[in-house]
């Protein structure tokens, strides 16, 4: 049993309720544009499919799609053979072989790859990614393209910026402490992990520090034991596009996003800068599709 089916298994509830909220976030989320940018693929591999929601999506938009969807988790591949006629595979990316695809999708994918390598010295790096995309590279047809959505890690200029937080409920900030305590995602990277605490219901964080645990935060208590686990952020823009290109992909669409990070946290959660003024959400998740050149 891999570490995902692991984590799955002992907090199955919260994982139902996380399946859930990806599936809901399709209609609030760059998430939603993945089938209109699949449309035109034939023989579409979707890494990580979980609930099915992006194989109905592109099944809605392109009748004619072979799709096939890979998960790691036994329990969500098995949920999706009783309702649909897919080709489902329970197992590793990593070791799927045989099969052409001209359209392979990694939705909030390849941070987990790297966020749960076997290799520690991997872990929360950008190599499990390239390994990925090689692999992917491998299994798409001439022209083949790539679709993913990941997480936007904060840019060298931004980082360091000093944020003020505060909580609509002052006990919540036992989660940024926690947060603090229990993330190793930041143990290769030059992060300002501090936190100091201002006031009442006042701590200044570096930017760095706080888009991540935004991340998690956003998410909930009964998600916390999952995406404490994962750095959403692992590249930058240009290092996504360096990666891609360097591996002979060709840039067709990309987009940036906030992904209404706004909305999902207004109610819990105040930011500023150090002078009081409202902070500018950064972009959280990039969008790209990519050609195999």
């Amino acid at each position: 049993m891999n570490v995902l089916e692991e984590l799955s298994n002992a907090h199955k509830e919260n994982y139902n309720r996380y399946l859930k909220r990806m599936t809901d976030s399709m209609k609030f989320s760059t998430k939603g544009m993945i089938p209109i940018l699949a449309k035109n693929g034939k023989d579409i591999l979707d890494v990580g499919c979980g609930s099915g929601v992006l194989l109905s999506a592109i099944e809605s938009e392109n009748h004619k799609a072979r799709l096939t969807g890979l998960d790691l988790n036994i329990d969500a591949i098995n949920r999706l053979k009783v309702k649909s006629n897919w080709k489902l595979i329970h197992g590793d990316f990593m070791e799927l072989v045989g099969k052409k695809y001209d359209t392979i999708i990694f939705s909030s994918i390849l941070h987990e790859i790297s966020s749960y390598s076997s290799d520690l010295d991997k872990r929360f790096t950008d190599i499990p990614i390239k390994e990925a995309l090689i692999k992917a590279r491998d299994l798409l047809t001439n022209n083949g393209t790539i679709i993913l959505r990941d997480g936007l890690l904060s840019s060298n200029d931004r980082k360091d910026n000093k944020l003020i937080v505060t909580f609509t409920k002052p006990e919540d900030k036992y989660w940024l402490y926690k947060f603090k305590e229990d993330f190793r995602g930041f143990d290769k990277l030059d992060i300002n992990t501090e936190i100091i605490e201002l006031d009442a219901n006042k701590y200044e964080v570096s930017e760095g520090f706080l888009k991540e645990f935004l991340c998690t935060y956003t998410w909930g208590e009964e998600s916390y034991a999952r995406e404490v686990q994962e750095r959403f952020g692992i590249l930058t823009k240009d290092e996504w596009v360096k990666i891609l290109e360097t591996l002979g992909f060709e840039i067709e669409t990309l987009v940036e996003s906030k992904e209404e990070y706004e909305k999902y946290l207004s109610d819990r959660i105040g930011i500023t800068d150090t002078e009081g003024n409202s902070y500018d959400y950064p972009c959280m998740t990039i969008t790209i599709k990519a050609i195999k050149r």
